[in-house]
């Protein structure tokens, strides 16, 4: 396996030192390099790990959320049962509306994203939007931090 190939698209996101215990969620994608910038250029996630195999398959990554936690992602398709996951969805909180909105604005026009439901506020107060990315992963960005 090669080395961690840290990846952003924005150099201004920082994350530093290790993360805080938290739940990683684990999405496939079967072109990592668009889940990449899928991850960086529209939602605004800091790759801090890429091991790729001799093949190019991704065999472990990680990206980071500036507000705290992160998702853990590999090639689909890769031998194993990390390899078969299906899609996935995954619930993305932002410390404030501006980070929705700004994440909203990238994302939206991205080819191989479909908005499920566009940038709204709900009854139960976050502001937030639903996408379905290029391998069917199911993506919420909200400020809703729970009960």
């Amino acid at each position: 396996m090669t080395s961690p190939q840290p990846t952003t698209a924005d150099p201004t996101p920082r994350v530093d030192g290790p993360p805080a215990p938290s739940v990683w969620p684990s999405v496939g994608f079967s072109d990592v390099d668009a889940g990449i910038r899928f991850l960086t250029e529209g939602l605004g996630f800091v790759v801090t790990a890429c091991y790729r195999g001799d093949d190019g398959t991704v065999e472990h990554a990680e990206a980071r959320w500036p507000d705290g936690g992160g998702v853990m992602f590999g090639s689909r398709g890769k031998a194993g049962d990390w390899g078969a996951l299906g899609p996935q969805g995954v619930y993305v909180v932002a410390a404030d509306a501006a980070t929705v909105d700004a994440a909203w604005q990238r994302v939206r026009g991205m080819d191989g994203v479909a908005v499920l439901r566009e940038l709204h506020d709900t009854d139960y107060g976050s502001h937030e939007f639903d996408v379905r990315d290029a391998d069917g992963n199911l993506w919420a960005l909200g400020t809703y931090r729970g009960a």
